[in-house]
């Protein structure tokens, strides 16, 4: 098994992993990146409406080998927009 370390960024801030997880395969790593990415973002939508958060993955050695982006913007149709709020 190897080791990866999960790196996040976003517009204000950048997170490093200083305790690198094992995995068995390349697939397990890049479903763990997806999946910490999302569970990050859905804590607080709000805050990455129009952005575009990053998880970058390190290897054992440091080297950056995978970068996982979430694209997160909301948009209403004109037509669908609720009362009051402004299009």
């Amino acid at each position: 098994m190897a080791l990866y370390f999960f790196d996040f960024h976003d517009h204000d801030n950048s997170f490093t992993d200083d305790e690198a997880a094992e995995f068995a395969d390349i697939k397990a790593v890049s479903e763990e990146a997806l999946r910490a990415l999302c569970e990050i973002v859905a804590d607080q939508p709000h805050r990455y409406a129009d952005q575009m958060p990053r998880m970058t993955v390190r290897d054992g050695t440091g080297k950056a080998v995978l970068a996982v982006t979430l694209t997160a913007s909301t948009t209403w149709l004109k037509d669908e927009t609720p009362a009051g709020i402004a299009a």
